[in-house]
């Protein structure tokens, strides 16, 4: 039976798993490393004394004299995601190793945990809890900003890489910092504000933990069990993919075995899932709004969803038109992923199977190349386009 969905965004994070993990990985160890920022102001007003921000980095990092380098930021996604969510076989195991195409030998790869997530400064471990600044996405770019250019040096990226809310990061970076990297890669997300089933299941999710009595105004001892586990339940029906279900579950009995393996594992880590956390990140996209900035982005930028996730329905057209008719012409590629027996997707969570558009990250990185780079690799292929 496969991990649930919830469980396997964050498994990485728990001991078990880590150790699991330790005895199939092939790509390189990771370097740990942590940042403090003194008096960070967010966009709120509030001020935290000291920020930290924790990240890894795997590689090398070459920088030229012209500023440019070989560092790629990676950011992951909301709320059960922080750096350990790229540290797989489905991900590092695809893209990290040699000959593949992030090698850890040609590339310096940075993955922070963004702000209320993974070791960085957070509710929970500051101990303000519910008097923790109200962070929003654009207070977690410019911390990431601050970490590369003060901390790490870098002025320049070779790609900045997102997936779900880190691929909503990716498309503000652009815009935030247009000379900043050569080329983008947001995965997992739309260019626009959070509305309809995506704005509804982060209301009715912050709602379920807040009404629960055990919640107390942020103030518990123990996490808020009921409102907390209904709330991961919509979650996790977000996450899923309606034909990998039927696929891998196609009976009654199959979907219930499902959920209580799911819900089992939530209770057993259920303290994992801070409720303070939860809530602040979730609600972390309320002033997300990208849309009418997108003609400010400058460089070229492959945008891939998938055609079953229910956070980002491609129903809706949204990255199309964005990409189409809002961005400069020429630099944006949308890429929407179907669902059927080759490509095996699973919802809103394929965006961790790099398997799935390795081939257009590839493509992105060629195309955007040092010139001489490029012409030597693209030597009797057809030109680049939409």
């Amino acid at each position: 039976m496969k991990p649930s969905t919830i469980l396997s965004a964050v498994a990485l994070a728990l001991p078990l798993a880590r150790a699991q993990n330790e005895t199939t990985k092939t790509w390189p160890e990771p370097s740990p490393g942590t940042f403090n920022i003194t008096n960070f102001k967010f966009d709120s007003g509030e001020t935290l004394n000291c920020l930290e921000l924790y990240y890894q980095t795997i590689g090398t990092l070459k920088v030229e004299e012209d500023g440019s380098s070989n560092a790629v930021l990676l950011l992951h996604g909301s709320a059960v995601g922080n750096s350990e969510q790229f540290l797989n076989e489905e991900f590092a195991g695809t893209l990290f190793n040699p000959g593949q195409v992030l090698d850890t030998e040609k590339y310096f790869l940075v993955i922070p945990d963004g702000i209320g997530h993974g070791e960085s400064s957070s509710p929970r471990n500051t101990g303000l809890h519910a008097k923790f600044p109200d962070y929003q996405y654009s207070d977690m770019i410019r911390a990431n900003h601050q970490l590369l250019t003060e901390h790490l040096g870098i002025k320049h990226t070779r790609l900045v890489l997102g997936v779900s809310m880190g691929g909503m990061h990716t498309w503000m970076w652009g815009e935030e910092y247009p000379d900043f990297s050569d080329a983008l890669m947001p995965i997992s997300s739309l260019p626009s504000q959070i509305t309809a089933h995506n704005r509804l299941w982060r209301r009715m999710f912050i709602g379920l933990v807040q009404g629960d009595p055990a919640w107390l105004e942020g103030e518990y001892e123990s996490q808020p069990i009921v409102g907390l586990t209904g709330a991961l339940a919509v979650l996790e029906i977000m996450y899923e993919g309606q034909v990998a279900l039927s696929r891998d579950y196609p009976t009654m009995e199959g979907i219930d075995r499902f959920y209580d393996a799911t819900f089992e594992g939530v209770l057993s880590e259920i303290d994992h899932f801070d409720a303070n956390n939860q809530i602040y990140a979730w609600n972390a996209s309320y002033t997300y709004d990208p849309e009418a900035r997108l003609g400010e982005i400058k460089v070229p930028l492959t945008a891939v969803n998938t055609a079953d996730d229910l956070m980002n329905p491609p129903q809706l057209h949204i990255l199309e038109d964005a990409v189409d008719n809002k961005m400069q012409k020429g630099l944006g590629r949308a890429v929407t992923i179907p669902v059927n027996n080759v490509t095996m997707t699973t919802g809103h969570r394929s965006y961790i199977n790099a398997a799935l558009w390795k081939d257009e990250l590839e493509f992105l990185l060629c195309k955007t190349a040092p010139k001489t780079v490029q012409r030597r690799s693209v030597a009797g292929r057809m030109s680049f386009g939409n």
